[in-house]
This record gives C-alpha cells, structure tokens and sequence, in this order.
C-alpha cells in the first residue's frame, strides 16, 4: 500500500497506464508478476500454443514464432559444441538478418550471456568489448567477420586467452561466421525445459551509449528486460494481433525490445536490415503495421522524405533512444495524422516513463512512470532516479546501485507539479556553465528548432577563457539564415546569457547509431573554430 504522497501518486501512473491494476496493489506483487520469466521460455511456450502464430521477419524473409523456436532449438545444439553456455560470454556482431535472430535467441536458451556489438565497430573497439566480457565465442557476419579475423591473425592477447573466472578456464576464442554455423556438429539436440534460463540469469552484456566517454558493460538479467517490455505491453495497450515495424539495430535495446515483445505476446515484427524512410513507410502499408518504432533522427529523415503518409493501420508510433524536439513532434503529427508516443529508458534501467496511450501526449514531455517503476528528482541538481523491476544490478565490474537499488540515470528531470508528467530537459553533464550561470542546451535547441531556416540544432558549452563555457550553436540549414537574426530569434524567448555566442552552419549534426547527438565532437570542432578565430580577437570577443 502506498505510504506517502510520491508513492500514492506513484501508483496513479500505474493504472493511468494499466487501468487493470487493483486500486490496492502491492509494488512486491507487481515486481514479481513483470520479471517472472525469461525470453527462450516465452519462446517455447508460444511454440506449443496451437492457433494462428506471429511472425518475425528481416527484409523479405520470415518464419512463425513455431519455425523460429525448431530453428533456435538447431542452433543451440551447434553452438553448445563450440562451447557457448553459462560462464562462457559470446559476442555477437552482425547487422539485422534472421541468422542474427536464432543465434541471439539460442545463446539466450543456452544461458550464454551475450555481449551486443555493433558490426560496424573497429578492431580496437571489438577487442576491448571481448576482453572486459571475457568472452569465448564469437559469432560475426559481414565487416566484422573480417575484423575479428585481422584481430586472430595478428595475434591479439585479447583473442589469444580471454579472461578467466573461478568455473571457467581461460581457452581460446572460438571465433565462427554466422553463415558457416551449418557446418558445425551439433552437440545436442536443443535445451531442456529444466535447464532455460530464470529470471535472475545474465541475458546480456548491454554497452552504455557511449556519448561522452568510454561505454561502459551493463550486465542485464533476463527478468529486466521481461518486466521492462511486460510494462510497455500493459500501457500500450499490446495485442497478439499486432504487427511492428521498424528498421533499427538489434544491438541495441530499442530495436531488440520489440523483438521480445512480439515473443511475449504472440505478436509480429518485421524489421529492415538498413534504413530507408521510403522503404520502411511501404512496408508498414504492406504489412498493415500497427506500430511503428523509430527515433528522432530517423523520425526526421521520415518526415522530410513524406508530406503525408496514409496508413490506416498505424495505431502507435513511438520515439525514442534520444530527445524528441517539440518541432519534430508536430511535423510527425502533420505527416502521419496522429501524435507519437515518446518514451524515457535508459540501457540500464530498461523503459521507465511514457506517455499515455490514451491520454494527452505533451511534446518534449516522457509522461509517467510505466507499471512497477518508481522515479525521484534530486531537489538540488534536477537529476533523475529510477527504481524497479527492470532495473539492472551494477555494471561489470564496478559501480553498483545504491542502498536502496535507486540507479541515478544522468539525466535530468523536471515534474510538473499539477499532472506529475516528466519532461527530460537535458543530461547532467551536458549542462553548459556561462558565466557561473547554468544553461540547458535541450532549452536553446528547441528554440533554435523552431525557425522556419533550421533543419537541426545541437548546442554545446565550448572552452572560454572570458566564460569559462560559451553557449555555442551548430545548425543545419534549412534554407538561408543570417547568423545575427538568429541570435535575434533566440533573444525573443531567452535570456541573453542562454543566447549562442557562436553559431556554426554544419552539413549534420553529428551523431551515434541510436540518434544521440555527440556532444563531445561538436565541443572539438567548436574549439578548433575558436583557435581559427584567435587572430581576430581570441575566445569570447563577440
């Protein structure tokens, strides 16, 4: 029962999202209900559901749920006799196919924890990830087959003996093509029931976005991401007669959540391996999709690439994995009909906030705490907290939770006082200080955004002798701009100290593979710009 007024309100947000939920509703109960399980036993279980079966497709190719189950049932017996199972990490680098499918699915099954890399990482990088995961297997299709090859053949320690522990032995990495895997004995014939993984099982090696520093290893358990998807199914209202589309990497949590929704609930997904706006709207009419997954950046490609998009079927369209400015939300609405959903998570803590299917959706606003999630914001820096059920339990090898499994997102949060919705206003190491004065950059982007001559906008503190940070802007042009009648057009709704001393036309807006802006280049191109300028006046002269 709710004790005090946060979590009165706390649960509120709970049946706003799940009107289902007992007005009397224990969080223990609920904790319990969300993580009970784990992906490869949903997998069985759908397999042995009789009646019409969901669909998971890459491109043009797709199996049933059923299929797809027999299949990862094979893979598992091949990549059982290369050694993949508990205590033995495998990483996996390869772009969107349904290979990439059943390998992930039969690692899962073999309670494998997998390390997710991207496929387009260097050398470096993908040494790195093996060692700290102390991985033993490598499946890789593609760039990456090449890469992890290079690695082996120059003799790289990491690949040589990857990290030991207490129950395995260092041994060399088995290092396999996915599309050699065929030619692998099988060492079994699939995984007992008794012997799939539980909820309290290592699913995942997650990596940190890595935005402004080095990523970090979350170890992310089978009941985290089952209560973390079990939530947005209840406050999505998520139908077994649903269809999903999207065109995202399955490396990372955005694109694999629908994956594992659709294995929970019986549903559909059919994703692209690359990304074409053009592409993924005909596929969404030929599928008649119901939802679509995409994140700003891809949102904004999509609305500049259609004036209007007739899809009836589309009940949901959900953004994420970045800031959704307030411009962008009202041209996806113009384009597609309707308004998007926007949602808060983080690698760590899974799907926290979102707004309400049902309900008002506020542009630049996350909604509410999803089923199970309690928040708090710091009275003194504005950051976020989140705690759960789909909470991780620490990184590898390093920090862990608080006392009380509060994890402090980075973020930083605003609640508005009358509806308890959360705007995200922007990460607390982004926060430019000017003069002593701090500074959102996501306040001065969204203004920036709003003029008919920007396409995008990111906004950064860059070095100053005179301001110790300058606010500085780099837009790209949408059609031609005067840098002064910029600044004019930010002064109408900011103060002067928030206002760019700098602002940079560039081509674009640098960013990672889930759209979040690298903040880091763009303060290296900004103080590269200002030792160009020195001659003329030096750091801050304007």
């Amino acid at each position: 029962m709710p004790t005090n007024r946060l979590e009165a309100a706390t649960a509120a947000a709970w049946r706003l999202h799940d009107p289902a939920l007992p007005a009397a509703l224990d969080p223990a109960v609920l904790a319990k209900r969300l993580r009970a399980g784990s992906i490869p036993r949903a997998l069985r279980r759908r397999a042995l559901a009789g009646g019409p079966q969901g669909t998971i497709g890459i491109d043009d190719e797709q199996v049933s749920l059923r299929t797809l189950h027999r299949q990862v049932e094979s893979v598992a017996g091949r990549l059982a006799g290369i050694g993949a199972g508990p205590e033995r990490p495998a990483v996996l680098a390869a772009a969107p196919s349904l290979d990439f499918v059943r390998c992930y699915l039969a690692l899962l099954a073999l309670r494998c924890p997998v390390v997710l890399a991207n496929p387009a990482a260097t050398g470096a990088e993908l040494a790195a990830q093996i060692t700290r995961a102390g991985v033993s297997v490598a499946l890789t299709a593609g760039q990456a087959s090449d890469t992890v090859a290079d690695l082996a053949r120059l003799g790289t320690p990491e690949l040589a003996a990857p990290q030991a522990s207490a129950k395995r032995p260092a041994a060399p990495l088995a290092h396999v093509p996915i599309e050699a895997l065929d030619s692998l004995p099988a060492a079994s014939r699939g995984v007992p029931l008794s012997q799939l993984p539980r909820s309290s099982a290592v699913a995942i090696y997650a990596l940190t976005s890595g935005t402004t520093g080095v990523p970090k290893l979350a170890p992310l358990r089978h009941g985290d991401m089952e209560a973390s998807i079990r939530a947005v199914m209840a406050a999505w209202r998520w139908r077994r007669s649903d269809t999903v589309v999207h065109a995202l990497p399955l490396y990372h949590q955005h694109g694999l959540g629908a994956l594992h929704a659709a294995i929970l609930s019986g549903s559909s997904l059919h994703c692209g391996s690359r990304f074409d706006p053009e592409r993924l709207v005909a596929e969404a009419k030929r599928r008649a999709a119901s939802v679509l997954f995409a994140v700003p950046a891809m949102w904004e490609r999509l609305t500049d690439a259609h004036s209007t998009v007739e899809a009836p079927s589309l009940r949901l369209l959900i953004s994420g994995s970045a800031p959704l400015p307030a411009a962008l939300f009202e041209r996806i609405n113009d384009v597609f009909g309707q308004p998007p959903l926007e949602r808060y998570g983080t690698t760590e803590s899974g799907l926290n906030l979102s707004n309400l299917y049902d309900g008002p959706r506020q542009p630049g606003g996350v909604g509410f705490p999803l089923p199970g999630v309690e928040i708090k914001i710091d009275s003194q820096t504005g950051e976020l907290s989140v705690r759960g059920p789909q909470v991780f339990g620490g990184y590898a090898g390093g920090d862990t939770l608080d006392a009380d499994d509060w994890f402090a997102t980075g973020d930083l949060a605003e609640l508005d006082p009358e509806s308890g919705a959360v705007t995200i206003t922007g990460r607390c190491k982004d926060i430019i200080i000017t003069g002593g004065i701090n500074v959102l950059p996501r306040e001065v982007e969204d203004v920036l955004g709003r003029h008919p001559a920007v396409g995008a906008a990111a906004v950064v503190g860059v070095p100053s002798a005179r301001w110790g940070e300058e606010v500085t802007a780099f837009v790209v042009s949408a059609g031609a701009f005067d840098e002064e009648e910029l600044r004019g057009w930010c002064r109408r709704e900011l103060s002067g100290y928030k206002v760019p001393k700098r602002i940079h036309a560039v081509a674009e807006i640098p960013r990672n593979s889930m759209g979040k802006t690298m903040r880091d280049r763009l303060v290296a191109w900004g103080l590269a710009a200002a030792a160009a300028e020195k001659p003329q006046g030096g750091p801050g002269s304007d």
